[in-house]
This record gives structure tokens, sequence and C-alpha cells, in this order.
């Protein structure tokens, strides 16, 4: 079992004791690994942390073992929970592989009803998974495994949206973007608003009235014995934050809606709960935005930076609500972070604390059907907590900040009728904060080709009788290997055939090396026979789509222009279009070793009739067959359909003496691009077309 693991492998099983903890380390030592239960260790290939709820303790277990998580082969931080909602570690794991180069890391929720031996099985079998980039599964009651991903299409729902006879509470929310969000809700809706903070108002001094900001320290220094920085700080900053939290009181009130400022301590339960003692009765609605940073790498972290981040986040939360009558609450919208969605570095309890509140947002909404309740994680914005030294870091990785009156209309629109029925949805862009650390070493994915020597797909790409694997597929197998390693999105460039894989050899594995941006495929006697190098995704563009009407058939099967038999079949139509080929498509897809060849966006047996229209093109514009040997650039947008109809188009490139090159992009039927081979190259000869001729016969 030990698999990608070293030879002697060690393990930290920590956190909570009891049935599921005592099983696993009993697995784990009958297949040869040494267990330990406590601190001492000075290698270990494996921490296991067992249990939800002590938050800072696991980040503690994770400070203190990942210098010394380290070996010539896999190591991992795993954590279980057995909760179906999830709990913040998963915060904790995504950003711990951000932070450490080679670590593999998972994060597993478990159901509570299922069995403890069930519940071995699965943790131990994630520990081997190749997919290291998932960080994160859950199992159902049925052990059905589960994770997340965003989806850009979810449901309406019919909630009832807010009026002015609605209250809403809002933590966090009298300074800062919560405050922009509050003031927006207020011209939306002009509902009754109670804000909660940690200032406490009082009338501005004399001394200070119609000061300036940027005149006022003088002041302060003025009115101190012996000034100094540290003395002068804390008094500046609390009457900035008495006049922000005026102001955004008097524009709530400007814009026709109620509002009353509550000075408390959220983590405070019983602070809470008597400073909302008045209002319970009336509350209706939640916003939970308060929340501070502490920013260090895992391995600088202490106690008391941990607990303050998670403190607001999560004891803030749970104090609201415990003071609150929950049954009363239509809308609950918590604030949470794409630092925990994807993880960030330097941010692993911020981004734990963030992840728990989506688990809480799955647990209200459990137990308050009817509610309308959601947790934004919400990416970076232009304000806020994002620094100039930020701003320039997310400028220089691409990743655009949200306009805060952009952002605004996203919060207002959470109370809409319309919304969207997402408990947890991301706002912003799609991707992480941080880059992960560059591994030092390459990886290795092995694929065993025995079970696609069986598919119809390979006996249907046969030349001269010989089953070859098709290029679709190669390229599949380097994009799902990638896919599961590498956790930022990048396309495939440079692809090429060094020596294709015939079936009648002796290639019982494929054998994928991904080292840096170079991917080789090598065979069992370490031959290379693909290569490709990995790159960012470029952006996608196309010229609009010209009307195509019914076209005229494309008998290509069996006139020496393709060799593919029926399950490649799949270009039905020609439609000319000046110097290029419009080709109208429908295939019905068949799965190929359960997905090991597939991607995101990506099936290598429709992708397969993006090169055959290469050889279309080839055939009609020199007469002879071709085969590709290269492909330029893999861009993937979209998934190709299902047995259902789309079009490609053919451009030509440079042409020579017996190589052909043309781009090849697969769109829909309304002109959305889907799929792009840029840079085909093919090589072309007559003597093709008789082997060609007799596959489409039906020789094999």
């Amino acid at each position: 079992m030990q698999g990608c693991f070293a030879a002697d492998p060690v393990a930290l099983l920590a956190g909570e004791r009891g049935p599921l903890a005592d099983l696993l380390a009993e697995r784990l030592r009958a297949e040869g690994w040494t267990v330990h239960t406590g601190p001492g260790a000075e290698r270990l290939d494996l921490v296991l942390w067992l249990g939800g709820d002590h938050l800072a303790d696991a980040l503690l277990t994770a400070r203190d073992t990942l210098p010394v998580l380290n070996s010539r082969r896999r190591t991992a931080l795993v954590t279980v929970a057995r909760r179906a909602e999830g709990s913040g570690l998963s915060g904790l794991v995504k950003t711990a592989v951000i932070e450490t180069s080679e670590l593999f890391g998972r994060a597993v929720d478990l159901h509570p009803e299922l069995a403890v031996d069930r519940c071995a099985d699965l943790v131990l079998a994630e520990l081997h998974d190749s997919q290291a980039a998932l960080t994160h599964v859950s199992y159902d009651e049925a052990g059905q495994r589960w994770h997340t991903t965003v989806d850009g299409s979810p449901r309406a729902t019919g909630t009832a949206a807010l009026t002015p006879q609605d209250v809403v509470l809002v933590t966090g929310g009298a300074r800062g973007i919560t405050a922009d969000c509050v003031l927006g809700l207020a011209k939306r809706y002009r509902p009754a608003l109670v804000l909660l903070g940690r200032t406490r108002l009082a009338e501005e001094p004399v001394w200070a009235q119609g000061v300036p900001e940027d005149k006022i320290k003088p002041v302060i220094a003025a009115r101190l014995e012996r000034p100094t920085p540290r003395e002068v700080e804390p008094i500046y900053r609390d009457l900035l934050a008495q006049r922000q939290i005026r102001a955004t009181l008097a524009s709530i009130r400007a814009a026709g809606a109620q509002a009353d400022y509550l000075a408390v301590d959220i983590t405070d339960a019983d602070a809470v709960a008597a400073a909302l003692a008045p209002y319970r009765e009336r509350i209706t609605g939640l916003v939970h935005g308060a929340g501070v940073l502490a920013d260090q790498l895992i391995t600088d972290k202490t106690r008391a930076e941990i607990e303050r981040v998670l403190a607001p986040k999560i004891g803030g939360l749970r104090a609201v609500l415990g003071a609150l009558d929950a049954d009363r609450l239509r809308h609950v919208v918590l604030f949470s972070s794409v630092a925990g969605f994807f993880g960030n570095r330097g941010q692993s309890d911020y981004a734990m604390a963030n992840e728990q509140l989506n688990a809480e947002a799955r647990v209200f909404k459990r137990e308050h059907p009817a509610a309308s309740v959601v947790s934004i994680n919400w990416g970076a914005w232009a304000g806020g907590m994002v620094t100039p030294a930020l701003q320039r870091m997310f400028a220089e990785r691409g990743v655009t900040l949200i306009p805060v009156q952009e952002g605004v209309r996203h919060f207002v629109e959470q109370f809409a009728p319309e919304r969207p029925d997402d408990v947890v949805c991301v706002i912003g862009p799609s991707t992480p904060l941080s880059s992960p650390a560059p591994r030092s070493a390459g990886v290795t994915v092995v694929r065993d080709l025995a079970e696609l020597a069986a598919s119809p797909v390979i006996t249907d790409h046969a030349i001269g009788g010989l089953p070859v694997l098709p290029v679709t597929v190669a390229i599949g197998a380097m994009l799902n290997a990638v896919a599961r390693i590498r956790r930022e999105p990048c396309e495939l460039a440079a692809f090429s055939v060094l020596k294709g894989v015939v079936f009648t050899e002796r290639n019982e594995r494929l054998r994928l090396r991904i080292t840096g941006n170079h991917v080789t495929a090598l065979d069992e006697r370490d031959r290379p026979r693909y290569r490709a190098e990995l790159s960012a995704p470029t952006q996608c563009w196309a010229p609009p789509l010209a009307e195509l009407g019914a076209g005229e058939p494309l008998p290509v099967y069996g006139d020496g222009t393709l060799f593919h038999g029926p399950t490649l079949r799949g270009l039905r139509t020609l439609h000319e279009d000046g110097d290029r080929l419009v080709i109208g498509c429908q295939l019905a897809d068949v799965p190929l070793a359960d997905g090991a060849y597939a991607a995101p966006n990506y099936s290598p047996v429709l992708a397969d009739l993006l090169l055959q229209a290469a050889l279309v093109w080839v055939r009609r514009s020199r007469g002879q067959a071709s085969l590709p040997v290269a492909v330029g650039r893999v861009q993937s947008y979209g998934a190709l359909p299902d047995g259902e109809p789309f079009v490609m188009i053919v451009e030509p490139g440079p042409q020579g003496e017996s190589r052909a090159r043309c781009t090849v992009t697969a769109r829909t039927p309304q002109g959305e691009v889907l799929l792009r081979f840029a840079g085909v190259d093919l090589v072309c000869s007559t003597a093709l077309g008789e082997k060609f001729t007799l596959a489409g016969a039906g020789v094999r």
C-alpha cells in the first residue's frame, strides 16, 4: 500500500483520538508504516490530522511538522473531518500546498453516517491518489466522492426581496468595503440596518473638529506631553474610525434607510446577546462581514495570531446567530474569500476561517431551507485590505481586482428574488491569488495501455492494419496528468510526435514525465514518444461565423482521405468559405479508461475530429493523404458537444514539399469557440492514400 511513499514511511496521527484514529494507525502499521501519535519524529512522510473542531491546533501542528516533512518520494498533509458540510481544515491544506514545494495535500470530509472501517478505506485511498491538484474531497452517506468546482450557470431561486420593513444586522459594516456594500443595499431596498463594530462612538473632541485627516496627527502630538508614534497612532486611528462610522451612518440615512450602530466585541457571545436583545424579534437578515488579517507563512504562525484571525469570522458568526432568532432570518450573507476557496500564501488562518464560513453556510441552509443563504467567496477588491504592494503583485500575476461599484452591485443582487440558488459562490476571478511553490523535481504519471487496447476507438484508428494511438489521446494523457499535478491552469504547446505508439508493439505502459514546463511521454524502455511544453492560457478570439447553409455531404471515409472506423466518423458536411474549410460535425463520445485520457473541456475522441478536418484540408488542397506530427498549441475553452452538432473551421498555413500547416477551430453553430488546435503540422504522402482506402473499406 505504500506505493508512492518511501519504502520506510513514517506518519504522525494527530488531532482527535477515537475508533477511526485507532483503526488508521493499525492499518498503517500493518502496511509497514512507523506511526507516531505525538511530537518527536525527525522525519515524516505523512501528517494525518483528524477532527474538524480545533482549527488553531491543526494549523500549529502543520507549522511544527512541515519542516520535517521531507522524503525523496511523496510527502503529504491530510486532514479528516467527519462532517457532511466540511470544515475550515480545507483552507489549511490548500494554503500548505501553495507554500510548500512538493507537498501532497488533501482535506477529506466524511459523512458522519459512514462506518468507521469504510472511512478508513476512503482515507487510505486518498493518500495514494495521483491527482495532486485536487486538495479537497467529500464523501456522502453512500460513500460517493464529491469535489467542488466553479459552476458558471447556477440555478435561480424564488426568495422574496428585502423590503423597508426588514431589519438587517451587519457585522463589520460601518467601515471599509462592507460599508460600501451596505450603502448600496440601503439605496436599493431601504431596510432598517443595525451595524456592529468594535469602535466605540463618542462626540469628537473640540480640538479635532474640522481638522482634515492629513493634518490631525500633529494636532494629536501637540496635546501629548512627550509624544511618540506609538502613542499618536492609536488615537489617530480611533478618531479616523469614528469619522468613517459617522459618515457611513449619515450616507445610509440620506439614502432613506434607518441605521443604528452598536459597539460590541462580536467574539464575546454574552456581550453580543445583550446588545442585540432589543432587536432580536425584529431582525430578518444577517450580513457577516467582520474579519481581520495577520499574514505570515504557516511556519511562522503563532497561536495568538491564529486565534485573532479565527475569532471574528467563526466565533463572531456563532455569537451573532446565537443571539438571534434564526427561524426569522430570511437572508443570510457571509463574506468569505477566495483565499479560502483556493488557498493563499501567508493566509492559512484566514483561509481556514473563510472555508469554515462556507461550511457554516451549508449547515444553516440545511437547517433553514426556506432562507436565502450564501457565502460569497470574494476575490480581491480594488481597495479594502489590498495595499498598493499587493495591487502591484496582482497586476504582475494578471489577477483582476473587483472594482468597488461592481462588487457592490453583486452584493446587492444577493437579496434579489432572482438571485442564484448557490450557497457558496465565487465573485471575482476564478483563479488563486497566489501561485504554488515551484517543484524542484519532476513528477511521473504512469498510464496502463492495456485497457485502451481493447477499446473500439483504438480498433477504429488503424493504419495499414496496425492500431495506432490517436494523437488526441496522447494529448489527452498529457492534459490529464498536468491537471492532476498543476493547480494553476495552463495550455499545451509545441506538442510533437516523436514516435507514435503502435499497439502491436510491446507497449504496456506510457510514462508521462512532467518537469517544470516540459512534458514527455515515454514507453517502458524510456524511449520518448511524445513531447510538449506547458504555457499560460491565452485569450480566445475568432471572427464572426457566417451563417451556414445545408452544405454538401462529405464522403471522406472510404476514398483514401481518412482511415477512421465507425466510432470516429463524425465529419458530416462541407461548407466552402474562401480559402477556409468549414465542416459540420456530429459524433457520440466514447469514454476511454475511466477518463484517464480526458481533461476538463477535453474529450480525446471528439477532439480527433479536428485532426480529421486537417487531413481533409490536405487532401482537397494537395490531393494527398497526410498524418499529424505536431500541434503548436492546444487551446480549450469549452467542451465539444457529445452527440450534438458543431462546426470546424480549417485555416490554411504555410506548405512545403511534403509538409503542410493549418489551424483548426471547433465552434458551436452560434460561433462560440470551444477548442482550437493552432499550428497543426502534417506530413503529406500519396502512398498513405492506399492504406487509408483499405482502412476506410474495413480492411484492418
